[in-house]
């Protein structure tokens, strides 16, 4: 028996020092530049336009942005003048690096190590002015915000893809880069108290894989910082799958997919792929079957909330057109085996013409691309190729949790929202639906808007995209909705037969007391059998909000209004009948008890005003005087 023990011991022993050798090992999820996969299986045409990018970058000189620059937005407000010029010089590394690793033949290698001096010596911090405390950057002030965890992801994909030939243009240099990363990046999250790792919103789950990568790339196996890191990795981990919504609605809008429920699978996949090098007395996140069904929910959203050709429901802060990144799209559908999701990254990957000319989609992929993600695509590109191109067309959808309506059939696409207004990006919106007709906008949601210093500041609900006035919804008794968490629906419930798709919530809590609003139950349905959009509004008003007893009912009342944003200018037919959409759409209601106008949406220049052409009109039926209560009733059918 002590012989046995013994060698049970010897075997448990070797297993052990096995482990830790293994965990020494590097982290290599993707062969590096000098493997001849990437000259192989990756198609000559695609390599050319890799390389064709080099070439537009490499004579490009590496300038530093000035502090001036970098202050405005504790000056003027400004954030884009410095994100564009930041944003630029990460792209331009991008692209050398890429151009390298396809031709690989130390072209491109002298602007790589002068870039990697630019951020080394030129940038004392690597994110934006607008997650800085300060006017001016502090190379000794290493805030952890979403860029500066970006770029070290940047640059620790630069060094482990080119780390030899890095170092053979300058010895050491791959090395100075891994430090500094480790100086501004993983010892700052590591050991100084991060806000971010207490939400359960995008910051959290975009830091986290980054912060995940580099650790594996730039952190010794068995090492004391390395399993400290995996810990945090592990904590931020699930308090963001705690906090999200089990029906994988992501609150920010589809915009933000790709850094909320796509960073957490990417965080899944790195780790997937670093398990063999991590010690047995290092955490594994191992998920729940639970918690595996809510993973897969986050994938499929942004599928569900396909509209037609890359238009989307775009509740929250969201634009209308969004090109989903096919680098985490696809692997995500890989992961999941969701056909859908695989397809539909096959669909944008053909229509961009990805397998010949990658640089389209590649430069979109961030705000600058992202070396990592599109090393992981490339290195399923087999599979991609093989997939059948197709966009998703959700007939029906019930986000339970997020209170989201999608609907549709062959003519329409209506989508509505409850939920609350303490979201995240929240936009004041209770009660909000947009409507589609033959894919094309009719009622719509404005969306977001170019960020500036007051888009996240005290005043974001003066901005127009932020508030309820500008949004599909009551303005009750001349009250708008109000923020905040305990302004909310309730009630909210879906309900699909063979022949409708119905919507029902009640909005009264949205609105403040002074609204004097007691109960206001909407309803919007598609009903195939009729082939049109159906709103219903029954509402009753708190005996407070009564003017009966007043001589001047006139002077005292506040308008009740319906407001409608309408894609195109609305043509009154006759009372009661107004024509959208260019004509294709009516919308009918009832005259008796409501008075229609409209105006020009005016919009200042930036993202909403662009994606929606200048062409938005606010219509507003407003209830006619004497009832505090009562039901109204509208339609969209087609034109005839």
């Amino acid at each position: 028996m002590k012989k046995f023990f013994a060698a049970l011991f010897a075997l448990q022993l070797s297993w052990i020092v096995f482990a830790v050798a293994a965990a020494q090992e590097r982290f290599t999820p993707f062969p590096d530049a000098s493997s001849s996969y990437w000259r192989s299986k990756v198609p000559r045409t695609m390599r050319a336009d890799y390389i064709r990018l080099g070439r537009e970058n490499v004579a490009q000189p590496w300038k530093r942005i000035p502090d001036s620059v970098f202050a405005e937005f504790r000056t003027t407000g400004n954030r884009t003048n410095y994100e564009d010029k930041c944003f630029a010089v990460r792209r331009r590394l991008s692209c050398l690096v890429m151009a390298e690793i396809m031709e690989h033949r130390g072209r491109f290698m002298p602007s790589i190590r002068d870039g990697l001096h630019y951020f080394l010596c030129d940038e004392p911090w690597w994110g934006l002015p607008a997650h800085y405390p300060k006017a001016q950057p502090d190379t000794a002030l290493q805030v952890v915000d979403l860029f500066n965890a970006e770029t070290s992801s940047m640059l620790a994909w630069t060094v482990y893809m080119l780390g030899d030939e890095i170092n053979r243009t300058e010895t050491g240099l791959a090395e100075r880069v891994r430090g500094e990363i480790v100086r501004r990046f993983i010892r700052p999250t590591l050991h100084e108290r991060q806000g971010w790792m207490q939400n359960a919103n995008n910051w959290n789950t975009w830091i986290t894989s980054n912060f995940l990568e580099c650790s594996l790339l730039c952190l010794d196996g068995g090492t004391r910082e390395r399993g400290a890191a995996l810990r945090t990795v592990e904590s931020c981990l699930r308090l963001f799958l705690e906090g999200y919504p089990d029906d994988g609605g992501c609150e920010e809008g589809v915009g933000y997919w790709d850094r909320a429920g796509a960073s957490f699978f990417e965080s899944l996949w790195m780790l997937h792929a670093a398990e063999p090098l991590i010690l047995p007395t290092d955490r594994r996140y191992i998920l729940t079957t639970a918690e595996q069904k809510k993973v897969a929910a986050m994938g499929r959203f942004i599928t569900t909330m396909h509209i037609s050709d890359l238009a989307f429901v775009n509740f929250s802060d969201a634009q209308v057109h969004n090109v989903p990144n096919i680098n985490i799209l696809f692997p995500y559908g890989v992961w999941l085996g969701d056909n859908g999701m695989k397809e539909f990254a096959a669909y944008i990957a053909r229509k961009y013409d990805y397998f010949s000319k990658p640089s389209t989609l590649f430069l979109q992929s961030g705000n600058w691309p992202t070396l990592g993600r599109e090393l992981m695509l490339l290195s399923m590109l087999p599979q991609l190729r093989e997939a059948k191109a197709e966009q998703p067309s959700t007939r029906d959808a019930w986000l339970a949790n997020s209170q989201v309506m999608v609907a549709r059939n062959a003519d329409w696409l209506v989508a509505a929202k409850g939920g609350t207004n303490g979201e995240s990006h929240n936009h004041n919106d209770i009660g909000n639906f947009i409507v589609y007709h033959n894919s094309r906008p009719v009622v719509i949601d404005l969306g977001r808007d170019t960020y500036t210093s007051q888009t996240f500041g005290q005043r974001r609900y003066e901005l127009m995209n932020n508030r309820s006035i500008y949004h599909n919804v009551p303005l009750v008794n001349g009250v708008e909705q109000h923020e905040g968490s305990r302004y909310k629906a309730s009630g909210a419930s879906h309900l699909t037969t063979d022949t409708a798709s119905i919507f029902t919530l009640d909005i009264a809590q949205a609105y403040p007391e002074e609204a004097g609003v007691e109960s206001w139950k909407r309803t919007v349905g598609l009903n195939h059998k009729s082939d049109r959009v159906e709103v219903v509004e029954h509402f009753r008003m708190a005996a407070s909000a009564s003017v009966k007893d007043s001589v001047d009912v006139a002077a005292n009342h506040k308008p009740t209004d319906i407001t409608l944003m309408c894609y195109g200018k609305p043509m009154m037919q006759q009372p009661g009948c107004i024509s959208l959409a260019d004509g294709n759409v009516s919308l009918v209601y009832d005259a008796a008890k409501l008075d229609a106008s409209w105006t020009k949406v005016e919009m200042n220049d930036g993202i909403m005003k662009t994606q929606w052409k200048d062409n938005v009109y606010r219509l507003v039926l407003r209830l006619k005087h004497g009832s505090d209560n009562g039901t109204v009733s509208y339609r969209f059918e087609p034109y005839s």
